[in-house]
């Protein structure tokens, strides 16, 4: 990790201004699709744990520069680049997907992650409103699920994911990397800001729902002082996180050559250069930073009480509250 007195690495002054997101719908177009399956089966998942997918979108207006699903974007056909963050999918028919396929208890006991490709709450679920149906859905099952937000329209749907809670082990996850705003406007200009997110996780908890944080990513060179994780930690402890997951910044390939045409682009000069260095050649840091890395997080998270994310997942599906009942296979 960086040393604490090292030299500020965001000059205020010599960062660019980021890409301003479109207001509206204004310059972003979304392609309806009628999809035919929703859930999917995570190869090797353990019976009772984190075993199935469930994305009602692709590409993002949150416009991550870092994300992995832009591989995702080069699949359908579409530019990984800006057309990842201007060209959504979306499966306008999700609920009624998942539904059909929920009917027959085809996830069992297991855990569903809504949302793993691209956040189910960017700017589309403001009109699409396929979230709702969804978490009423897994609900009426009794599904456990996670699912993991950097948006601040999750609120919206605080109630649904109270009542989720009730009968089945519901997480929401907030991913955060980093309080520092310069980064937040580097790295994900359509993002809610850190304190927003804050906020949500703040607002679950006095909802009764469990929300954790996904650490992530820890950005190297921009991110990673030891004191400023300090400060990440003790504001999610703060804030009634149950729970944080550390993940050190990997660039996949599909999005390497946008992240550092977007970091030469929007960074001071030497910053980009320490990217460009650490990341052109290899898609992650070295086995020995992230290891540094992770490990500082969960000491200062342990030092709150907050359990590590597989700890958590495992001791929460033991439980079963008395509130539950058998789950309903045949609605």
């Amino acid at each position: 990790m960086n040393d604490h007195d090292q030299p500020g690495l965001f000059d205020a002054a010599s960062v660019a201004p980021p890409p301003t997101p479109a207001p509206g719908f204004r310059g972003i177009t979304y392609h309806e699709h009628r999809a035919r399956t929703l859930l999917n089966k995570i190869p090797g998942a353990r019976p009772g744990g984190m075993a199935w997918t469930l994305n009602p979108y692709r590409g993002c207006t949150h416009a991550c520069t870092y994300c992995f699903a832009r591989d995702n974007h080069a699949r359908l056909g579409l530019d990984t680049g800006e057309g990842f963050n201007t060209q959504v999918v979306v499966k306008t028919n999700a609920a009624d997907v998942l539904r059909r396929e929920l009917r027959g208890g085809k996830t069992g006991d297991d855990w569903v992650m809504v949302g793993t490709s691209t956040d189910c709450y960017q700017r589309a679920e403001g009109h699409y409103r396929l979230m709702p149906g969804i978490l009423r859905t897994l609900t009426d099952h009794r599904v456990n699920f996670t699912t993991t937000t950097k948006s601040a329209l999750l609120r919206r749907d605080i109630p649904l994911l109270a009542e989720a809670a009730r009968v089945a082990n519901v997480l929401v996850m907030t991913s955060l990397g980093s309080l520092d705003e310069r980064v937040w406007r580097a790295f994900e200009p359509g993002a809610a800001p850190p304190r927003a997110r804050l906020a949500t996780i703040a607002a679950l908890r006095a909802a009764g729902v469990a929300a954790g944080v996904l650490i992530a990513p820890v950005i190297p060179h921009a991110g990673d002082r030891p004191a400023a994780l300090d400060a990440l930690v003790d504001a999610c402890a703060e804030a009634g996180a149950v729970t944080v997951y550390p993940d050190v910044m990997r660039i996949s390939p599909g999005a390497r050559d946008w992240f550092l045409t977007q970091s030469a682009a929007h960074l001071p000069p030497h910053l980009h250069q320490l990217l460009a260095a650490s990341y052109a050649n290899s898609r992650s840091m070295p086995a020995s930073y992230v290891r540094e890395v992770t490990a500082h997080l969960h000491a200062r998270a342990a030092r709150h009480g907050l359990p590590r994310w597989e700890d958590y997942i495992r001791d929460v599906s033991r439980r079963t509250p008395d509130s539950k009942s058998p789950r309903q296979r045949d609605r």
